[in-house]
């Protein structure tokens, strides 16, 4: 038997052999102790459910389940009797998303970690958000993103939106390049709409889609490397074995023509595929670069929305008034907010129905 064990631990220990695991719920809602018999008496009933003690004194519930029952169903059990387990909500910075399989993973990843009840991870801002009980180990969240291939960071307290990072290059540099070293190749292609038939000599093909495939390809083959390595598949994975396919015939190809032409005497020219893979990867760094440039232009919407946020309140208390930061706010009586040399006079801070005068 594993032990997972700290104070007010969510998951307090389990066991492999029997494939059950035990939690400690804080539960809320319970008034006396005729709501905590109620509750234990539900969850004793529930199938999967090997044993459950429910503790009106420390508002808990210690329940040992078969594992096939997951956290999830619990807490459905616990609402449905009219009680609710406090979550804590947690954000994650992930970057290395690049499809839909690795949302998808990542929370089916993040699901799989003891005390984790909901996870919704955003494909456009790469931000997960966690719904978990209190006592989670955030450090084991961070542990399971970046097993699964990706990188995954805390939130600061004073972390607002991430800024793009800043590069020497210009961030479409992979594109500009891909482009020029695929144009001779793609161009015969082109021509043979207007029935011209010609073509580079084999050697160049290989010269110019080799750095396109291996060096402004190597993000794709890093990718499905880690896909592979967590047991699943992604899109990368799909890229880097499509264009692996036409460049490693292609180069067979190219050695039986150069055999035929040395050995036999016998100048042939060899079907060649150099365009296809060289194209396709072209066309999936100018996508991920549009998709980039998509996503830094909402971040910077939605940091100058941020930036509309008034930094700073004028409260009155003991009949004088006070500057305090927004963070600091607290139900007032009343007070100031303060944006670009503008007051506003706010009747209560926290009601949807605040009213706004004039200062006097």
């Amino acid at each position: 038997m594993s032990i997972y064990e700290s104070e007010s631990s969510p998951l307090v220990a389990s066991s492999a052999a029997h494939a059950t695991a035990r939690w400690r719920l804080p539960i809320a809602g319970m008034n006396c102790a005729a709501c905590a018999a109620r509750l234990q008496k539900v969850l004793r009933a529930t199938p999967l459910v090997n044993h459950a003690e429910v503790n009106f004194a420390s508002a808990q519930a210690e329940v040992e389940a078969s594992q096939e029952l997951g956290l999830p169903a619990l807490l459905a059990v616990v609402e449905r009797c009219g009680f609710s387990v406090p979550l804590l909500e947690q954000s994650l910075h992930i970057s290395g998303i690049s499809c839909a399989s690795c949302v998808q993973r990542i929370e089916r990843g993040l699901l799989k970690v003891p005390g984790v009840v909901t996870v919704s991870v955003n494909l456009a801002s790469g931000e997960a958000g966690i719904g978990m009980l209190a006592d989670t180990d955030p450090a084991r969240l961070l542990a399971t993103v970046q097993r699964l291939g990706f990188g995954a960071e805390l939130p600061t307290s004073t972390q607002t939106v991430a800024e793009p990072e800043a590069q020497g290059w210009p961030s479409w540099w992979p594109v500009a390049v891909a482009a020029l070293l695929t144009m001779p190749l793609l161009l015969p292609m082109v021509a043979m709409l207007w029935g011209e038939h010609w073509a580079l000599p084999p050697l160049w093909q290989w010269l110019l889609a080799t750095p396109v495939q291996f060096w402004l390809g190597a993000r794709f083959y890093r990718s499905a490397w880690q896909a592979l390595r967590s047991g699943s598949g992604n899109m990368d994975l799909l890229v880097a074995l499509g264009t692996s396919a036409a460049y490693g015939l292609s180069c067979w190809q190219l050695l039986l023509g150069l055999r035929a032409q040395f050995m036999l005497h016998h100048a042939a020219v060899p079907e060649l595929y150099f365009e296809a893979s060289a194209t396709v990867i072209t066309l999936v760094l100018l996508g991920k670069w549009l998709e980039t440039r998509a996503k830094h232009q909402t971040t910077a919407a939605i940091r100058a929305l941020q930036a509309l946020r008034p930094e700073q309140a004028r409260v009155y208390r003991q009949g004088e008034w006070r500057w305090l930061a927004v963070a600091a706010l607290q139900v007032a009586i009343g007070l100031w907010f303060s944006q670009e040399s503008e007051f506003r006079w706010m009747d209560r801070c926290c009601s949807a129905r605040a009213r706004w005068t004039n200062p006097c």
